[in-house]
């Protein structure tokens, strides 16, 4: 049974209302209320029992067409039902007013009355209750005694100020219509959200669907473009999204499609850098059978018949050849797609969001990309800035991604602090994508023990070495190593001559020096630990330098730190 709402003027059309609907098979509810109240009533049962349809009529239609979005049908008073109020009124009096919404007002057909019934009849418009009641005092002021139009609660207005009050009656035959369309609008919906939901069962089986929303962008840098992407997913004009990779193009395209219209439809998305350009044409336009060396049996849909009654994402479209530019623009200008090798158009009906991580301006003005296609993308644009423009969202981010991996590994791992630190000053070339990144191999690598220490985070964490260490001292060498003994003086030191080369790259040609390097006479370990403080000390705490120049790997210098230092801590 389809629900249906109806707002009624005054009881008997309460009555009315009720007896038409048991023959049409419609489940109603009725609200006896107009204007404002009747506004107010109508929200809480919209929040209550969600109805298809409202039914109302006069300046209580139109205040409701402004507040909310259901379908509404008028229950307009026919021109022979205004005409039999007037007529009726003036058998009261010669001094008539009449009220209604002033865009219901039709002053031909007042004029008319007024020749057919050869008398004046005063205009009061209103739109609200307040204004009801101004032009009621008005009418009152002009010397009407008598009033047509307002509903109940004009009727009661017209009673204080010492007139009468008519009313306006809906005929049967105006009920019954339009109560036998709010039907037909009702059922028209039904079938419509059948058929949303089985193309959502579709989407969701073939995995077209969109699976983030706003909710999913984080950071308050962000509040003017997510405002700025949510009103663009209530339109259906084509969007581009720039931005630097890792900025979360792709997350606002789905956020854009599952906020707007087409969120029952599918979402397809395309890398045109993924798919090798001979495949690129086939994927997006579909093929016939036959149309090439190895075409499948009965031919191929394109990624534009999956997509619609939905959204096609294109991501890197830049990276789009010229010529497929061309076909990309004809599918755009006519709506309509056809396979290669097929000769039959099919109609498409998709919204477009595509994507670049370059300026696609400058891709025009250098030739490589058609001024014509860009402009027909380029309707509505979405900049995104990169993580290093807002860093004050890191700490909010980490919170963010941090609660996803709880819920993927089972675990929340602590964060040290210097990685904490280190993570808000970096730059992050890769954006969001690479800070996520990160936090995932920090967790995996920590699991649910303590937070990994210095020289384990610089190895495992390269992109963040320079903030982790610099020129700080590093956990297990000493603030300044041992100073070199002099054989004159203390003769229980031996002497090692140690030429210290640049490496091939010179990147340390300003460290080569032509020294001797003294160390205490020790056990090997001792000695070895020695040479590698003296090197540190001249390379001022930098083990890149460092372990060019001892020409071993940064892990092979940490063990012997580390072990080093352990054996020390032991003989103690």
């Amino acid at each position: 049974m389809s629900k249906i709402l109806v707002t009624s003027a005054y009881p008997e059309l309460t009555v009315l209302v009720k007896e038409l609907a048991q023959p049409l098979k419609l489940e109603i509810n009725v609200i006896e209320a107009v204007l404002e109240e009747a506004v107010a009533e109508v929200g809480h049962f919209i929040e209550m029992m969600s109805p298809e349809v409202i039914v109302s009529r006069g300046a209580t239609a139109e205040l409701l067409r402004q507040n909310f979005s259901l379908p509404l049908v008028t229950l307009a008073p026919s021109d022979f039902d205004i005409f039999q109020a007037l007529a009726k009124a003036q058998t009261v009096s010669r001094q008539i007013g009449y009220l209604n919404h002033p865009s219901l007002n039709d002053q031909g057909f007042l004029s008319q009355v007024r020749s057919m019934l050869g008398q004046e009849i005063r205009y009061y418009p209103y739109r609200t209750m307040n204004e009801l009641s101004v032009q009621m005092e008005k009418a009152h002021h002009d010397g009407c005694e008598v009033v047509v139009g307002g509903g109940h609660w004009g009727l009661r207005l017209a009673n204080a100020f010492g007139m009468v009050g008519l009313l306006i009656y809906s005929s049967r035959s105006t009920v019954a219509r339009a109560l036998a369309q709010a039907k037909e609008l009702a059922e028209f919906k039904q079938v419509k959200k059948r058929e949303e939901e089985h193309q959502r069962k579709v989407s969701a089986a073939k995995g077209l669907v969109a699976h983030y929303t706003f909710r999913d962008l984080v950071g308050s840098a962000l509040k003017d473009t997510i405002a700025k992407a949510e009103r663009f997913s209530q339109v259906e004009a084509t969007v581009l999204i720039w931005g630097e990779s890792g900025t979360g193009k792709e997350l606002f395209a789905q956020s854009i499609h599952a906020d707007g219209p087409r969120s029952n439809g599918p979402f397809v998305a395309l890398n045109c850098v993924a798919v090798p350009e001979s495949l690129l044409e086939s994927e997006l336009f579909g093929y016939h059978e036959g149309a090439f060396t190895g075409a499948k049996k009965g031919g191929k849909s394109g990624l534009f018949e999956l997509a619609n009654g939905g959204t096609l994402f294109l991501d890197e479209i830049g990276k789009m050849s010229l010529n497929l530019q061309a076909g990309l623009l004809r599918v755009l200008q006519t709506k309509e797609v056809r396979r290669l090798g097929g000769d039959r158009v099919i109609p498409v009906d998709v919204r477009i969001i595509a994507a670049s991580n370059e300026d696609l301006q400058a891709a025009v003005d250098a030739g490589q990309f058609r001024s014509d296609l860009y402009y027909r993308l380029n309707v509505l644009n979405l900049f995104l800035p990169s993580l290093r423009q807002r860093k004050q969202d890191i700490p909010d981010l980490i919170e963010f991604l941090m609660n996803k991996l709880v819920a993927k590994l089972g675990y929340r791992p602590v964060l040290s602090r210097e990685f904490i630190q280190a993570i808000e000053d970096y730059n992050w070339p890769g954006n969001v994508r690479q800070l996520e990144n990160v936090l995932e191999r920090y967790a995996v690598l920590v699991g649910e023990g303590q937070p990994l220490e210095r020289l384990e985070l610089i190895i495992s964490f390269p992109e963040l070495r320079n903030l982790l260490d610099g020129s700080e001292q590093v956990a297990g060498i000493p603030k300044s190593a041992p100073k070199p003994l002099n054989l004159a003086t203390e003769p229980r030191t031996i002497c090692q001559s140690e030429v210290i080369k640049a490496n091939e790259t010179g990147q340390i040609s300003e460290l080569v020096v032509d020294e001797t390097i003294a160390v205490r006479v020790g056990t090997l370990a001792d000695m070895e630990l020695q040479l590698i403080n003296a090197i540190m000390q001249r390379c001022k705490g930098n083990k890149r330098n460092a372990v060019s120049l001892l020409d071993i790997s940064r892990t092979t210098l940490w063990k012997k730190i580390s072990l080093h230092t352990s054996e020390s801590r032991d003989s103690c």
